[in-house]
């Protein structure tokens, strides 16, 4: 659906319901509800809101409650009893107010949608028919108005999770395309909506500025959660009894077609845009929170990458997931990798099975070879001791017999080892596909005085929920993705919730410190290789990093190789039919087969370190050339060539850095570069000038 017609139909939409420039009663009734029942609006606001809750406050058990539904009710027919300082609202983060607005505005749409669904005299007929229009292009051609209008009702219904929209559409006979359109255009028709209606209401409590973005992003399966506010509906056939959760219909799920059944997008990603010579805030509120596990909220910004945890004690984010016990896809990574990687790789090498079936069957083969030339001479010196060459004849066919059985023992346990191995591959693939979802190159943060900051100077405020990018001079976009652990490791069922989150200035500058003359930089990449694999082509650096390393005047190179465990000890000569450098991917040495790249200011001079490791198992680089190999003379595999292929890697992370600073070959003199590579001089000459020549 064009994005212009949904725009302009939601500013037509939010004349139908109130256009002043003021709120309402009703409105300032909903918007003190909202403040008091989200923890990081009330631990900022609480003091811009004056009203006498006492009449309202029972006690059960020791425990106040207040009765919200007689609250509002009382603050709508007496205006006079809430009083709101905007003034201090007004100053405060932009991203709470982007918050506030955007769950006002969902809750006035839940109590409108309402209205008309259970056809209420006070339903809005004008901003239903605005809202439903774009959905009629795709329900079924034949069906009568009443069968069209139920169809519409399912669809909009704000109470009704997604999995219950996609049961009663079923039962309604509506085809997977249409389910699909209908429930993509309603999830986009509530995004553009909330966003024009909330900017009418941020607006107004800001004085008159701009929301710059928002978005939806919905995870999980969509069976059902905590509604907003953490409110629940009454059941429409018992009012004494509590239905799903308050407004959880308005969650904003893509779905996709798969075969005959429809399929929610677990995780996906929404770009929003910064605005250029600003400090830019993102904030991010979260609906649905479970206290058994942590969303994550990923935020990536060119080659890196921002993580924040949901803290469900808090009902908000942090760059820290150690605050909430819950289960985050960060920890379902570590669980996967320990069961399916680490684990089974632990057995394989702790099973001497296959070993000494080898050896037996070594042993079964001398005794035969014994035998016949125990045969060979009693035919030479003892021709006529029949007997006895029988005797050893028939030694020699049980001998046979048992290793006809032993081959067949070894057999099983080499496809049972190669079954192992090819579980341990596709585990190791899904562990890639998981860890791409954390984005690239993950950046640690430091707190000091309740403030997160990331090494580029990106700052997290747990006490606003912003995420504070530094001004620069270009406009830039950022990818955002809201991602749910597995209710169980190898289930595809994910814990459901939902964000919205906003692009908004920052509340003030960040503080600079005081300049030095020279540009700093501190920061670090890393790339993984595949078995034997050398060549890095792309360094991914981003633009500003780029742009920052042309500003020294010196360079320094090192060249390192660092020492790791032997996790793995290299295989038996047995088994030169599955050697580990053809697999992909893979074991979870993998890990070791890594360069890392540093780039550190030091005054006037840049510091460029490329760290290489290797897995210690054997390598006959064959991903080399063979000149290449000819002149280190590698003829076989073996753990010595480790030693080439780490100096392979750095180097060419090396050449990588160079062309993408536009430095020259010759800038890398003796004196500013230094290795500790375990080669002789004449190995080292050979492999650099290997890379220079490409």
């Amino acid at each position: 659906m064009p994005r212009l017609f949904i725009v302009a139909i939601s500013y037509l939409l939010a004349s139908h319901i109130c256009f002043s420039q003021q709120l309402t009663s009703q409105q300032e009734a909903w918007l003190y509800r909202i403040v008091q029942k989200t923890p990081i609006l009330k631990q900022n606001w609480n003091d811009s809101f004056h009203f006498n809750t006492l009449p309202f406050t029972t006690e059960k058990r020791g425990r106040k409650r207040l009765d919200y539904n007689a609250i509002s009710y009382y603050q709508t027919h007496n205006p006079q009893s809430l009083q709101i300082d905007y003034d201090e609202i007004k100053s405060s983060s932009q991203g709470l107010i982007a918050e506030a607005t955007i769950k006002l505005t969902l809750w006035e749409l839940n109590e409108e949608l309402k209205k008309c669904i259970n056809q209420h005299i006070d339903c809005n007929k004008a901003l239903h028919e605005q809202l439903t229009s774009p959905l009629k292009q795709y329900l079924p051609k034949r069906g009568s108005k009443k069968r069209h209008a139920q169809i519409i009702n399912i669809v909009i219904h704000p109470s009704l999770p997604i999995f219950k929209k996609i049961e009663e559409l079923n039962d309604s006979n509506v085809d997977g395309l249409a389910q699909k359109n209908l429930l993509n255009t309603w999830s986009q028709i509530i995004s553009d909506y909330s966003f024009n209606r909330s900017h009418h209401f941020f607006n107004i409590l800001t004085g008159g500025q701009s929301l710059n973005s928002t978005t939806f992003l919905a995870a999980g399966e969509g069976s059902g959660t905590a509604g907003l506010l953490y409110e629940w509906e009454l059941n429409p056939n018992d009012s004494t009894k509590t239905w799903y959760g308050k407004g959880i219909g308005l969650f904003t799920y893509q779905v996709r077609n798969y075969k005959d059944e429809l399929r929610l997008q677990t995780h996906l990603t929404k770009q929003l845009k910064l605005d250029k010579d600003e400090d830019m805030a993102l904030h991010t509120s979260l609906w649905g929170l479970d206290s058994s596990f942590k969303p994550m909220l990923i935020v990536t910004d060119d080659s890196v990458s921002y993580h924040l945890f949901a803290i469900s004690a808090k009902s908000g984010l942090s760059p820290d997931r150690h605050l909430s016990n819950g289960i985050s896809h960060v920890e379902r990574i570590e669980e996967h990798r320990q069961r399916n990687i680490i684990t089974p790789m632990k057995e394989i090498q702790s099973n001497s099975l296959l070993d000494k079936a080898y050896k037996n069957k070594q042993l079964t083969e001398a005794e035969i070879t014994l035998l016949e030339s125990e045969i060979d001479t009693l035919r030479k010196y003892e021709p006529d001791n029949i007997n006895a060459i029988d005797y050893k004849k028939r030694l020699i066919d049980a001998k046979l017999s048992t290793l006809s059985k032993k081959e067949q023992r070894i057999n099983e346990l080499e496809r049972s080892l190669t079954n192992k191995y090819k579980s341990i591959s596709n585990a190791e693939k899904k562990l890639m596909e998981m860890e791409k979802l954390l984005g690239p190159s993950p950046q640690e943060w430091t707190k000091e005085d309740d403030i997160y900051t990331f090494k580029n100077g990106v700052t997290f405020d747990p006490t606003t929920q912003d995420l504070v990018f530094p001004a620069r001079e270009n406009e830039r976009v950022i990818d955002v993705r809201l991602v749910s652990a597995g209710y169980t490791l190898e289930g595809k069922k994910k814990d459901e919730v939902q964000a919205y989150i906003t692009i908004t200035l920052a509340q003030e500058r960040a503080i600079e410190p005081e300049k030095s003359q020279y540009t700093s930089i501190d920061t670090t990449l890393i790339k993984h290789y595949f078995p034997d694999e050398f060549v890095l082509t792309n360094l991914q650096l981003d633009s500003s990093t780029i742009a920052k390393t042309k500003t020294f005047n010196h360079y320094k190179f090192t060249i390192e190789q660092l020492a790791i465990s032997d996790k793995l000890k290299s295989h038996s000569s047995n088994y030169t039919n599955r050697k580990r450098e053809y697999q992909l991917p893979l074991t979870i040495d993998a890990q070791n087969r890594k360069t890392l790249i540093q780039f550190k200011s030091a005054g006037d001079t840049l510091l460029i370190n490329c760290k290489a490791y290797a897995d210690p198992v054997a390598t006959r680089l064959s991903v080399a050339s063979s000149q290449l190999r000819e002149h280190l003379k590698v003829t076989s595999s073996s753990q010595s060539n480790n030693k080439y292929l780490i100096a392979l890697r750095a180097m060419h992370a090396l050449k990588a850095i160079l062309a993408t600073l536009d430095i020259s070959y010759s800038d890398c003199s003796d004196e500013n570069t230094y290795h500790n590579l375990q080669l002789n001089q004449k190995e080292f000459e050979i492999i650099f000038d290997s890379i220079k020549d490409k």
